[in-house]
This record gives C-alpha cells, sequence and structure tokens, in this order.
C-alpha cells in the first residue's frame, strides 16, 4: 500500500500544487472584491462563500453567483479566472486517467493487493512457482485437501486464464521473475504458515535460484524443486534441496519396476493414480529385444534400465554421435517404416518412442504397430493438450512429464509418508507386493484410491485421552469402523503405515494399539476419511467401539458412567 501512496502522490504532486495555487488566488481575490445586496449595500464576500463559488465554476456545475448577484468587476474577475481554473482541474482530472491506466501503477496496485491476501492467509499453504499444466494441477489438487497457495508465474497471460478457474480463482496469484527475492518474499516466504517452496518452471536454472534462495533465507522450509537435468540435480542435491523431482528419471524407475516386477508397479501405479478413477489391471512387460528411438535425456534413460534388466536393444538416432556409440544402431528418426525396417522391427518385442516431439512420438508408435501389432509401445509426451491424440494411439505406457512431476510433488508436499511406503514396497519381495494387492483390491471396488494421512495430536488424540480415562485401550481396528452404524461394519481403506516416532510398522494389523502422536497413512474412499475423522474426534464414538457398549454423550452422565464401570 506504501509503493501505491508513494507512486500516486509522485505523480499528482505537480497537478495537486498547480490546483492548490491557482485555487487560493481565485478564492483570495473574490474575497478582495466588494460585492452588494439587492437593495444596493456593498457587502464582503466571505471565503466560505468565495471558495464555494470557485469549485462550482472550475468543476463547470455552476449553480449560479452568490451570495448575491455579482457586481461588473465580480463578472470580470471570474471571467477572467474561469480558463486557468477550468484548465487546472482538467489537467488534474488527466493525470489522474493516466495514472489509473498506466502498466506501472496497475502492476503496484495488483502486487499492493497480492501481498494484502498473502499477508491475510490463515491456512498453511505452498508457493509454487511456475504455473503451466504441471502447476494448474499442483494447486487445483493442494486446494481439493485443504492447503492454501500462493502463485508465482513469468506469463502474465497465464495470470489472467487462472482468473476463469472457478475453483482456485481466489488463490493469490502475481506474475513476475519467480527468481527475484523480493517477489519470493512478497509471496509468503517468511509467512508463519508457510509450508515450503515448489520450483516447477520449465526452466532448470530459475528452478535451482528459486531452491538456492530459499534455502539460504528459511533453510528450515521445504524445497520441492523439478530438474531435467543431471548437472542441475546434483548442484540441487550438494546444498541441501529436501526433494528434487526429475521426472524421466521417476519414469525410467517406474519402467524399471514394471520389467522386473509387475505386481510392484501395479500396486505403485494404483497408489498415484487419480483418486476414483478405473484401477489399472496387471501388465507384463515382454522379455527380449527392444528397438530405443531418441537416445535424449528420457531414451537414454530407459536404456540403462533395459541393460540393468539384461534385455538387449537396437538405438534408432538422427544424432551420428550417438549412433556411432551404439554397435547396431541406425541412423534416423524412426518415423519412417524403412528406419523401423532397418532397426529390426519385426523380431523386436516392444519399442520406445523417446523424442522431444509429440508429433514424431505419435508417428513412431503407429508406424511401428502396423509393421508389428504384437508391440508393447511406450512414448514420450511433452504437451499436455496431447493426451487424445497419445490415448487413441495404443500406446501401453505413456511419459506424461507434467503429469509425473505433479504426482510427485503433491504426495511429498501433502502425504509425504506415500514416498517412505512406496520406497519400502519397491525394496521388499513379491509376497508383500502381493499382499498389498490383495488387501487393497479388497477395500477399493475397482477405483483408484484416495490418500491421506492422521496425524494424533491436537484434537485428534482427545478420544485417546478420553478413553484412557476409561481404562481402554484404543487399537487401529476401532478407528477403522463405521461409527454410525447399527452392526459393525468395516471402513473401505486400507492402513500402509504407521509412523511413531523414529519407528515404522507397514501394513499394521488391526490389533495394532494407538499412541498419542502416532501418523497413520491410509488408502481408501474419502466415505472412510470422513467416518475416521468424526471417530477421532467423538470421544464417545471411540469408546463405544473400543468396549461395545453405548457411551453417553453428555460430559456428567459420561462421568457417571466411569465411576459405575471404576468405583
Amino acid at each position: 500500500m506504501e509503493d501505491v501512496i508513494l507512486l500516486t502522490m509522485r505523480r499528482m504532486r505537480s497537478p495537486l500544487i498547480l490546483m492548490i495555487l491557482v485555487y487560493s488566488a481565485s478564492v483570495f481575490g473574490l474575497v478582495m472584491i466588494p460585492g452588494q445586496d439587492p437593495q444596493g449595500r456593498p457587502i464582503d464576500v466571505g471565503y466560505l462563500d468565495a471558495a464555494y463559488y470557485v469549485a462550482i465554476m472550475a468543476t463547470t456545475i455552476g449553480f449560479g453567483e452568490i451570495p448575491y448577484a455579482f457586481t461588473g468587476a465580480q463578472r470580470l474577475y471570474a471571467f477572467l479566472i474561469i480558463l486557468p481554473n477550468v484548465g487546472v482541474w482538467l489537467y488534474s482530472f488527466g493525470t489522474i486517467l493516466s495514472l489509473i491506466l498506466d502498466p506501472q501503477f496497475r502492476a503496484v496496485l495488483r502486487q499492493s493487493r497480492f501481498r494484502r491476501l498473502v499477508r491475510g492467509t490463515a491456512e498453511p499453504f505452498y508457493i509454487v512457482c511456475g504455473f503451466g499444466s504441471t502447476g494448474s494441477m499442483i494447486v487445483t489438487a493442494l486446494v481439493r485437501r485443504g492447503y492454501g497457495a500462493v502463485v508465482l508465474e513469468r506469463e502474465e497471460d497465464i495470470i489472467h486464464r487462472m482468473e476463469l478457474q472457478p475453483e482456485i480463482s481466489r488463490v493469490p496469484a502475481l506474475s513476475g521473475d519467480v527468481t527475484d527475492r523480493g517477489l519470493l518474499e512478497s509471496a509468503g516466504l517468511h509467512h508463519p504458515q508457510c509450508c515450503g517452496i515448489i520450483a516447477i518452471t520449465n526452466e532448470d536454472h530459475a528452478n535451482l535460484t528459486i531452491a538456492i534462495t530459499s534455502k539460504l533465507l528459511r533453510p528450515e522450509l521445504s524445497v520441492i524443486a523439478r530438474s531435467e537435468n543431471q548437472r542441475v540435480t546434483a548442484n540441487m542435491d550438494s546444498f541441501g534441496t529436501d526433494h528434487v523431482i526429475e521426472p524421466y528419471a521417476i519414469f525410467a524407475e517406474r519402467f524399471y519396476l514394471a520389467l522386473s516386477s509387475p505386481i510392484k508397479y501395479l500396486v505403485q501405479d494404483w497408489l498415484i493414480s487419480v483418486p476414483g478413477s478405473e484401477l489399472r489391471e496387471r501388465m507384463e512387460l515382454p522379455s527380449g529385444r527392444w528397438i530405443v528411438c531418441g537416445l535424449g535425456r528420457f531414451g537414454s534413460r530407459l536404456a540403462e534400465r533395459l541393460e540393468q534388466a539384461g534385455l538387449p536393444y537396437t538405438v534408432v538416432d538422427v544424432h551420428p554421435d550417438r549412433v556411432a556409440n551404439q554397435p547396431g544402431s541406425v541412423l534416423g528418426r524412426g518415423t519412417e517404416a524403412a528406419t523401423l525396417l532397418e532397426a529390426g522391427v519385426e523380431d523386436a518385442v516392444g519399442i520406445i518412442a523417446g523424442t522431444g516431439d509429440d508429433v514424431d512420438n505419435l508417428s513412431i508408435v503407429m508406424t511401428a504397430l502396423e509393421l508389428n501389432p504384437k508391440l508393447f509401445t511406450v512414448a514420450r509426451q511433452e504437451r499436455q493438450q496431447n493426451d487424445e491424440l497419445f490415448e487413441r494411439s495404443h500406446a501401453q505406457l505413456v511419459a506424461r512429464r507434467s503429469l509425473i512431476v505433479a504426482r510427485r510433488a503433491l504426495y511429498i508436499a501433502t502425504t509425504p509418508l506415500m514416498q517412505t511406503f512406496l520406497h519400502y514396497l519397491a525394496s521388499e519381495d513379491e509376497d508383500f507386493a502381493h499382499h498389498v494387492a490383495s488387501r487393497l483390491k479388497s477395500v477399493l471396488g475397482g477405483q483408484a484410491p484416495a490418500i491421506w494421512t492422521e496425524t494424533l495430536e491436537g484434537s485428534l488424540r482427545s478420544g485417546l485421552d478420553e478413553a484412557r480415562e476409561y481404562g481402554t485401550e484404543v487399537r487401529l481396528e476401532h478407528i477403522t469402523q463405521h461409527s454410525r452404524t447399527q452392526v459393525a461394519e468395516d471402513l473401505p481403506c486400507l492402513c500402509l503405515l504407521l509412523e511413531r516416532g523414529a519407528s515404522r510398522i507397514f501394513l499394521p494389523p488391526p490389533g495394532q494399539e494407538l499412541h498419542a502422536g502416532d501418523r497413520l497413512l491410509f488408502a481408501g474412499r474419502n466415505l472412510a476419511r470422513d467416518e475416521i475423522l468424526w471417530t477421532l474426534t467423538e470421544p464417545y464414538a471411540l469408546i463405544a467401539n473400543a468396549t461395545g457398549r453405548h457411551i453417553p454423550r453428555s460430559a456428567v452422565w459420561r462421568w457417571i458412567e466411569r465411576h459405575r464401570a471404576n468405583p
């Protein structure tokens, strides 16, 4: 607000000074000229009457001569001061209008409003730097999950389009240089409710700058940064960036998991899918020779995973140096049938379309399937607007960069225990994965689950404290039962992880005792989440589940009931 006032006063200084001088001189001159009443007696014009007359004359309102009809001398004086007064009013009004239309002033107004909205934020929020397709998905999901967000974006047009989306139109957003320290501070970097920074612009250097600035100014904040370059990733790791998201590396890890353990890949896919979407069926990747079209940042990572799995592959690339380093490789783009035939597409088991152009990747997939319909196809997608094209291409695995980054950033920001569980899942044996898949399938009903974390602190531990006064032990099964049905009924959810201090229990059994401070990771339907919250915040419901007997709602009757049970 101070900037708005300063800029306004700087622009309006000359018009205001000139208007005050002309107005004051006009009033003083009118007071000095004697007037007369209707009877012809001389009178003195007061300052109030003079000021009023000059004001209505200068603004061209013109109510008439006051307090009485003017003498010839007064009319001559009024005639002389009309032009300078009207002129200075028009000059001042024009200056005000030009100030309102000035891009710099409008930018200052937006910044002032933005800072005011950020200062007034009372809920935990993340600063999201970059609002492309990835940022849009992240901000929308954060709002749906009860978190706040503050958006910084370079392009002003993108901010305007964001304001047209009803669900996130009230999210504070500002265009500008997202790497600027002042802009980050205006976005709430030092705000007590700021949970962390999510840097997901399309430029690795910008994300690196944001991460460094955030870690230097507020080292305790969580920083989630996107990187597509291994050098930048190593740089971010070196100064303690909490989470670095490499979309191609993440997809390569999942690709290797699908090659080595289809059941682990399936469980992971269920847990990271959009809640409510249809669960994917188990997918078996073929064992044999693959064709990799494009050995850039994406293709090279998948080629490394093929080598790790012990599978042969043939490279097709337009860069002679890449082809020269890979014996048996083919020089070409892979969009032509002749190039694919030379690479041996007819006896290959799978093909990876990994160029940086969506149209080329679609062409590679379609041409390859015409030559060998049995191929397993993997495609790289760069632009979100091509979603439908890739779905119609029949590619079985599609690496959507924006979706990969959004999913990883979201569960790091909102359900950090999920990453812990997924790492454990990947390191465990097949039996554990089969057990998780079986239990998930029994509660999900064919739809991808919602994922959430409950921490037994604050209002969520009130039921535990009340149960302790009753001498009742609260177990996991007591909060995963429906509390508002006549017959005991299990909720459609599965507890994946219980964290207590430094210890972790994966897939805790129903009889696991709960303590204050426990953190629980659940997968299931939103109905189950609502019922668990209700049970934890309503002590009588939790005690009823734990003891099997009705507990009165009234505190007085609960006290009587407690003393009857423990005289």
